[in-house]
């Protein structure tokens, strides 16, 4: 069967989904479809997709990833920003109209208005190419404030539900976000693939680290636990002075206060890192090196492209038991499973790999063979093509 027209829309300039839209892309394209990924303009991966056509026609929603520092600065950026999204969707509705495309495949965050009712349209445009929801989060999440984990609100609910029962198939990343996805959203065509490595970062991995090093990588979200790991780095180092932990990512002030970061690691005499800001492409590799090991405390989650990340750059994770991180992180093999919340367990298992330089070594070489082999992005893209055909051969027969 001959090659597919693919479009992979990315409204994102910068982070983890468009690292993954770039990657899959290309794993795509070097399967033999003609593939375009449709992005912003001046993104942060411009020049390094060598596959499939990089098409830059979207507007950047921001100009820099850092968070702003006032209030009125904070709701100026976003006023804009929702402004740049309508225009973004706009363009990706008017690029993927009939006869352009064979499949259309986002994972872009339908939990913001505009591209909820953008994906919507785009599901009842006539004659319209298959249409694929590549599902990184099952359910929208809170970011707002409140201790609720998940977006409370009862619209969103209801609209996302018509937006889900649109799309023709549904990729999600194991067997629990399949579990959750049906029985929040109801039965659907879903495939499981894996989430890729992350081998856009670097060729190859740095060596071990000498330092007792915990590193905390990605948004300050409350989803991700900080509170937990910092009450675990707490136990640990009054049994551990040597123990260090690096806490790198953008805060989310309107999620969770970062201050709580700041002014705590403040208190820990040079012990406690802090990068507040997003980590450019070219600085990352330096920041997985200088660390033993991964924490990834999240109290709600479906898939980690941290963990992925860490694998590929060969450091073991820690990480807790919510969504399908236990299958990405293989319990004694290439890190440690523990119980969401538990502060302590979790201190003990970061204990257990820093103290013994070895068995981190060990852990991370396994990592990165595991991630290359069952995760590789020619692997996803195999997947991905073999569901895409079947629902071509489908659309032929009928």
């Amino acid at each position: 069967m001959a090659g597919m027209r693919i479009a992979v829309l990315e409204p994102a300039g910068h982070g983890g989904l468009l690292h993954y839209s770039a990657q899959l892309a290309d794993a795509l394209a070097a399967r033999g479809h003609a593939v375009d990924l449709i992005v912003p303009r001046g993104n942060e991966l411009s020049g390094r997709v060598t596959r499939a056509a990089m098409r830059e026609v979207l507007p950047l929603l921001v100009s820099s990833p850092a968070p702003a520092e006032t209030r009125s600065a904070y709701f100026r950026r976003r006023t804009g920003t929702a402004v740049r999204l309508v225009r973004a969707w706009t363009r990706m509705l008017w690029e993927t109209r009939p006869g352009h495309y064979d499949a259309v495949l986002h994972g872009a965050d339908i939990g913001v208005l505009p591209a909820a009712l953008a994906s919507l349209v785009m599901s009842a445009v006539p004659k319209r190419p298959v249409l694929v929801r590549i599902a990184h989060n099952v359910r929208a999440f809170n970011r707002w404030g409140g201790e609720e984990l998940f977006d409370p609100s009862p619209f969103n609910r209801a609209l996302l539900g018509r937006v889900y029962r649109g799309f023709d198939l549904v990729l999600v990343h194991g067997e629990r976000s399949r579990t959750e996805f049906e029985e929040t959203w109801g039965p659907a065509r879903i495939a499981i693939v894996p989430h890729g490595d992350e081998r856009i970062f670097a060729d190859e991995p740095p060596p071990p680290s000498p330092q007792e090093r915990i590193l905390f990588f990605g948004d300050w979200r409350k989803v991700k636990g900080l509170p937990i790991l910092m009450d675990a780095f707490d136990e640990l180092v009054r049994r551990r002075p040597t123990a260090r932990l690096t806490v790198a990512g953008t805060p989310s002030p309107e999620d969770w206060d970062p201050e709580v970061v700041r002014r705590w690691a403040r208190g820990h005499d040079g012990r406690v890192d802090v990068v507040d800001h997003y980590v450019p492409i070219g600085e990352v590799a330096e920041i997985f090196a200088q660390a033993r090991v991964v924490a990834t405390p999240y109290v709600a989650g479906y898939q980690s492209g941290v963990i992925h990340l860490a694998a590929t750059m060969a450091r073991p994770v820690v990480t807790s038991d919510v969504g399908d991180l236990p299958n990405a992180v293989q319990d004694g093999v290439t890190g440690l499973v523990v119980p969401a919340g538990d502060a302590e367990r979790l201190a003990a298992a970061l204990e257990e790999i820093l103290a013994d330089p070895e068995l981190a070594a060990r852990m991370g070489e396994a990592a990165r063979s595991t991630v290359l082999t069952g995760s590789s992005w020619e692997g996803v893209a195999e997947r991905v093509e073999e569901e895409l055909l079947a629902l071509r051969r489908e659309t032929i027969r009928d």
